[in-house]
C-alpha cells in the first residue's frame, strides 16, 4: 500500500504538526495511523476522512490543552476499552469474589447460629437443645459402660464401679466442650436410675461443676426463686447479698449436704426406674442451672459420687424448650462440627 503523493505531503505535515505540540508519541502513532487507514480507503472514503482529519487537526491546533486533553481523554477511553475487557473480567471476578463471600458470611452466621464456630465436643441445636449419651463421655479409671439394666437409649448407660467418693470430688474426672450459641440461662438435666438394690436415695448422685459459665445454681420456683451455689463462692456474704439483690431472687445461700470447690452434688429422686431428675440441695430439692454471657465453647465436668449410679443421657436445653421434648427417646446427640 503507497499514498499518493497529495496524501503523504498531508501525512507530514500533521507530523510536523503534532510534533510541534510535543504530543506524546503514543498520540502522534494514533493520528498518524488514522490517516494511513485512512488513505487505504477508496477515493470517496480517503477525501472524508482527510477532510475529518483536517477539521480535528485544525481544531487541535487551536491550542496544546484541547489536544492534551483530547489526548488524555483518548487514553482514558483506550484505558476504558481495555479496562471493558478488564471489567468484564473484573466485573465476573467482583461478582465471583462477592458471591463467595456472600456464601463465606453466610455459612458463618449459619455456623453462629445453628453450629459450631468454634471447637466444642457437643453444641446446642437450633431447637435450644444439647444432648449427648453417657456412653459417650470420655470414660476412665472405673466407670464403665453397660448394657446390663434394659431401658436405656442409644447404646447403653455408664456407671461408676469402684467405691464411692462422698466428700471427694474430683476421681474419674470427665470433662465436655459445650458449644453455646445464645447468651442466656439453661437447663441441665439427666436420665438416670440407682443400679443397685431399692433404696431411692442410695447410688444416686454425681458431682458437677462447670469450670468457666457465667453462673450455675440450683434453682427451686419462679418470680421469685431460690438459688443454691456450691461452696466456696456461697461462703462469701458479698456475692450472696449481690446475687439475692437480684428482682428474681428472693434467698440464695449454700445447697444442704456435700458441696466442695465448686462442686455440686447432684441426685435423683426416686429413681428405681429410668428417670428424668437432677437436683441438687438434700431435702430442699433445686433443679440445676447454668447461665452463659456470651455465645463460646464451656467446659463441663463430672466426677464419681456414689457407686453403682447410672447415667444414661443428658440434655441442656434453654429455659422455653418443653419438657417433652427434653425427654423424648428419639433424640439424636447434637455433636459440634469436625
Amino acid at each position: 500500500m503507497q499514498a499518493r503523493p497529495g496524501e503523504l505531503m498531508y501525512i507530514l505535515g500533521m507530523r510536523e504538526q503534532l510534533a510541534g505540540l510535543r504530543l506524546p508519541f503514543s498520540a502522534l502513532v494514533a493520528s498518524l495511523v488514522l490517516v494511513t487507514v485512512g488513505c487505504s480507503d477508496g477515493d470517496e472514503g480517503n477525501d472524508e476522512a482527510a477532510d475529518t482529519e483536517s477539521e480535528d487537526a485544525t481544531e487541535t491546533t487551536e491550542g496544546e490543552t484541547t489536544e492534551s486533553t483530547g489526548t488524555e481523554a483518548g487514553e482514558s477511553e483506550s484505558d476504558s476499552e481495555s479496562s471493558g475487557t478488564d471489567d468484564t473480567d473484573s466485573t465476573g471476578s467482583t461478582e465471583t469474589e462477592t458471591e463467595t463471600e456472600t456464601e463465606t458470611e453466610t455459612e458463618t452466621e449459619t455456623e453462629t447460629e445453628t453450629g459450631a464456630a468454634f471447637e466444642c465436643d457437643y453444641e446446642v441445636s437450633p431447637e435450644g437443645l444439647l444432648v449427648f449419651e453417657g456412653e459417650s463421655l470420655p470414660i476412665n479409671e472405673d466407670w464403665a459402660v453397660a448394657t446390663d439394666v434394659e431401658g436405656y437409649y442409644a447404646g447403653g448407660y455408664i456407671q461408676w464401679t469402684r467405691s464411692s467418693f462422698n466428700q471427694q470430688p474430683g476421681n474419674g474426672l470427665m470433662a465436655v466442650s459445650l458449644g453455646i450459641h445464645e447468651a442466656g440461662r439453661y437447663r441441665v438435666q439427666w436420665r438416670t436410675r440407682i443400679g443397685m438394690g431399692d433404696n431411692p436415695t442410695e447410688h444416686n448422685d454425681i458431682w458437677l461443676r462447670f469450670v468457666d459459665a457465667t453462673d450455675y445454681y440450683g434453682k427451686q420456683g419462679n418470680d421469685p426463686e431460690t438459688r443454691r451455689y456450691p461452696k466456696p463462692i456461697c461462703e462469701d456474704p458479698d456475692f450472696i447479698a449481690g446475687v439475692e439483690a437480684l428482682p428474681e431472687v428472693s434467698e440464695a445461700t449454700c445447697p444442704n449436704g456435700s458441696t466442695a470447690d465448686g462442686w455440686l452434688k447432684v441426685y435423683s429422686s426416686g429413681a428405681t426406674e429410668w428417670k428424668w431428675s437432677t437436683r441438687t440441695s438434700d431435702n430442699d430439692a433445686h433443679d440445676i442451672y447454668v447461665e452463659f454471657a456470651e455465645p463460646g465453647a464451656y467446659v463441663l465436668e463430672l466426677s464419681a459420687r456414689a457407686d453403682f449410679m447410672l447415667l444414661d443421657r443428658v440434655v441442656i436445653h434453654r429455659e422455653d424448650v418443653e419438657q417433652d421434648a427434653v425427654e423424648n427417646p428419639d433424640l439424636a446427640e447434637t455433636p459440634c462440627p469436625r
